[in-house]
């Protein structure tokens, strides 16, 4: 396996990213939600754009058994769902007492030995929910799922260990970016916020 140092200098190379952007790109969640499992996702992009969205988030592991898939929550939580059926780019999940649940996939197939790895979105809204569902299947057995209720377009500029990020509404942030680990920590309202990648 290629160190992850080694591959961010590739794409540092390739692309003229500084290593401070490269290390910011993709999607990110928070690694704390309220109570009732409310946080934010951030997308950030190599052009100085990012996403931001506010959404429903439960993170957690995941297992298939016997085509049974389960997902255990941070808390602790099981839920035990039947893979009905999955292709390339479909998924149909048994959910108990609520029928079945269709998905399609996001992006490339990840790994074509292991058709569940990758991201998908629920064909129809989520009953009661302003938006789709998102399932995130990881290589490490790690379950992120998702409802957005809405996407806010943002920019940000980073220098060393600087950031400022513009939101259109709700003007800017700036302050330093830390790292504890894996998890990235943000200036966010006044204060910090910490986020892990997914």
């Amino acid at each position: 396996m290629v160190p992850r140092l080694a591959l961010l200098g590739a794409l540092c190379v390739m692309t003229g990213l500084s290593e401070e952007k490269a290390q910011l790109l993709g999607m990110w969640r928070s690694v704390t939600t309220s109570k009732g499992g409310i946080g934010a996702l951030l997308n950030f992009r190599s052009d100085g754009r990012f996403e931001y969205m506010p959404a429903a988030i439960v993170a957690g592991r995941y297992t298939v058994e016997d085509k049974r898939l389960v997902t255990t929550d941070t808390d602790g939580e099981q839920v035990v769902m039947n893979i009905e059926a999955l292709s390339a780019e479909t998924l149909r999940l048994g959910v108990p007492k609520a029928g079945s649940l269709d998905l399609k996939r996001v992006g490339r197939m990840d790994d074509a030995a292991d058709l569940l790895l990758g991201a998908w979105v629920t064909v129809q809204t989520m009953q009661g929910m302003p938006s789709r569902g998102y399932y995130y299947f990881r290589r490490d057995g790690t379950e992120t799922f998702t409802i957005p209720f809405r996407t806010d377009h943002c920019q940000y500029a980073i220098s060393g260990d600087r950031i400022r990020m513009i939101h259109p509404t709700q003007g800017s942030m700036e302050g330093q970016v830390r790292w504890e680990g894996d998890v990235l920590v943000l200036p966010w309202h006044g204060g910090e916020a910490k986020f892990k990648r997914f």
